[in-house]
């Protein structure tokens, strides 16, 4: 069973990238090594995951070459790094907006703000990663 067969074999998210979790992972690293106060955390939560998600997807890209599971049309519609397929003009914005759900964008959007900017709002007892003295 597959929902999507008719729709080719560009659609959703890989319009925006080949790898979006891998994507999502080199972006963790970028904000990691952005609040990173040391150069070892740097290294280890920075470098690491962008480097190590952008050697694995130019690895992947290249298994399925060879393998027959990355087509030449797909590899000419798509990109790599994200959004540069859109910039190029290999893919359109009302194609990929005509495809985005709202409820699930807002969803996501939420929960962005909720875990990066909503820091301030967020009440004391749902401080993560702070210890909290406990008065008896």
């Amino acid at each position: 069973f597959n929902a999507y067969a008719g729709r080719g074999e560009v659609y959703g998210i890989t319009r925006m990238s080949r790898r979006p979790e891998l994507v999502g992972v080199g972006l963790f690293g970028i904000g990691s090594a952005l609040l990173a106060s040391n150069a070892t955390q740097v290294v280890f939560w920075g470098v690491g995951p962008v480097l190590s998600s952008t050697l694995l997807a130019l690895h992947s890209d290249r298994v399925q070459r060879r393998g027959g599971e990355l087509s030449a049309s797909k590899e000419a519609q798509t990109s790599l790094m994200p959004f540069w397929a859109f910039l190029d003009g290999r893919q359109k914005w009302a194609d990929f907006r005509s495809e985005l759900v709202p409820v699930n964008a807002f969803a996501g959007m939420g929960f962005a703000f909720f875990y990066g900017v909503g820091g301030a709002v967020r009440p004391a007892w749902m401080a993560f990663g702070k210890r909290q003295k406990l008065v008896p």
